[in-house]
């Protein structure tokens, strides 16, 4: 066991899942720990299953029901290694459609090549008597979505950036999400995902985008357009955005300009004339806009008829009321 930045490191084996929210990743795991002990541990770790080994990083709290645990800020995890603890993951019920009768078929076959053979071959595991072909590839599949999160999840803990990023930039890119963080950082910083844009910011930089890349750039102007809107703003004049963005991150009016272009072509902004002055508009603000004065427009051209005159309206409101 470690200190660490006033976090407490420990290492061990998942013994049991007490509960886990697949939407949120949130759960409960018991954990042995490497002195033969065994604690509680919270926090976002999806997929977590028994076998396997994590390393958890966070501190010790207690719970006003369920007493002492250990709320895990991050994690780093280790698939099971060796045919025992394979089979002891895959009997947990890791995998949908895989229990302890099914674990001892896969690990007799291919002992602790096991998982190996899930996410790569699952010509072979369709071989195994009891698998088949169909029950194989439905099991591929599961089994790589699994390692897809994981993988997020193992690359962004690197960078300290919360586990929950990594289930949302999954649920909205699926496999592909590793690889498009990887060419974009700033993602994580979209409306769905919820990293704020230091964090974003801070990541791409340690991954060695360059202060000036078209990618932050872009991701400026959007975040300023965005911290706008929450005072209130659905719109900045183009003047502004671009001096406000220039001086957040250090770079060129140019330069900004350069990715408004971008943004406009790709319908991420709306630009538009308002009062003889160019504004921008985040494109989803743009469209709530213009509908509501739309609406409005219509709503004014309509005549409304009254059943009743107004005298004989208030004479019954005040009956009413008395």
């Amino acid at each position: 066991m470690e200190q660490k930045d006033n976090y407490i490191e420990i290492s061990g084996m998942v013994k049991a899942v007490l509960f886990q929210n697949e939407e949120n990743g949130y759960t409960v795991i018991k954990l042995e720990t490497q002195d033969g002990g065994a604690i509680t541990v919270v926090g976002c770790l999806p997929y977590a299953c028994p076998g396997e080994l994590l390393t958890v990083t966070g501190e010790y709290t207690k719970h006003s029901v369920h007493g002492e645990q250990f709320k895990a800020e991050w994690a780093e995890r280790t698939m099971p290694v060796g045919a025992e603890a394979i089979f002891e993951y895959l009997a947990s019920g890791a995998l949908r459609g895989v229990g302890p009768a099914t674990a001892t078929l896969i690990v007799s076959a291919f002992g602790g090549n096991s998982l190996k053979v899930i996410e790569n071959e699952p010509e072979r595991l369709g071989q195994v008597k009891g698998i088949g072909r169909k029950k194989a590839f439905e099991l591929s599949e599961a089994f790589k979505k699994q390692v897809g999160i994981r993988r997020l999840l193992e690359f962004l803990g690197n960078y300290e950036i919360r586990p929950l990023v990594a289930i949302r930039l999954y649920h909205d890119f699926g496999g592909k999400a590793l690889e498009l963080l990887q060419e974009n950082p700033y993602i994580i910083a979209g409306e769905h995902i919820g990293a704020s844009f230091a964090e974003a910011d801070a990541l791409a930089l340690k991954m060695g985008f360059e202060d000036d890349c078209a990618e932050r750039v872009a991701a400026a102007a959007l975040y300023e357009l965005w911290h706008n809107s929450r005072n209130g703003h659905t719109f900045i004049p183009a003047d502004k955005l671009i001096s406000a963005t220039s001086q957040l991150i250090e770079v060129s009016a140019e330069a900004v300009e350069e990715a408004l272009d971008v943004l406009s072509d790709s319908g991420e902004i709306m630009r538009t004339v308002i009062a003889e002055r160019e504004g921008c508009y985040l494109a989803s603000l743009y469209e709530a806009e213009v509908y509501t004065a739309e609406r409005i427009k219509e709503m004014s051209g309509e005549k409304i008829s009254l059943k009743k005159d107004i005298d004989t309206l208030i004479g019954q409101i005040e009956k009413e009321q008395t």
